[in-house]
């Protein structure tokens, strides 16, 4: 069974960090003392970026499409360059769907779609000027906004 990059949310980083190809990647280690310990790790070259709680627990997973290099694609529900289409062909309905926005501060922002699963919420964001996936985020269940 192949393991996906679902797998990782709820466990250890240290877990996702000592496997391949992860290991290899530089990464950036950061923590934000809030209300709530918030550990962010970042691959800077590869578009990923891990959330973790105050216990180093994966709570996020973020990829974004045009920085992301470096691993199988089967180890994602969707292939990076799907578009909108493909996506809800792969996943079944959206349970959420959002248009594209424009925002005078931040800009334009593309359709999105998010997906329940048993554990976890799978965030699609389009991109604004093409379909095509921009950025997937996987939230874990007990903590999708």
């Amino acid at each position: 069974m192949i393991r996906t990059i679902a797998n990782y949310l709820g466990g250890p980083a240290s877990a996702m960090l000592k496997d391949a190809p992860f290991e290899r990647w530089p990464v950036e280690k950061s923590i934000e003392d809030l209300e709530d310990t918030i550990i962010h790790y970042v691959f800077p070259h590869h578009g990923l970026e891990l959330r973790c709680d105050s216990r180093n627990r994966i709570s996020a997973i973020f990829l974004q499409s045009e920085q992301f290099d470096g691993f199988d694609e089967r180890l994602l529900d969707a292939p990076l360059s799907s578009n909108r289409k493909k996506v809800i062909e792969l996943l079944g309905p959206p349970s959420k769907s959002g248009g594209k926005t424009s925002d005078p501060v931040l800009g334009d922002y593309g359709p999105w779609d998010r997906f329940e699963r048993v554990d976890y919420a799978l965030h699609v964001e389009y991109r604004a000027d093409v379909d095509r996936i921009k950025m997937i985020t996987l939230i874990r269940s007990d903590v999708v906004p």
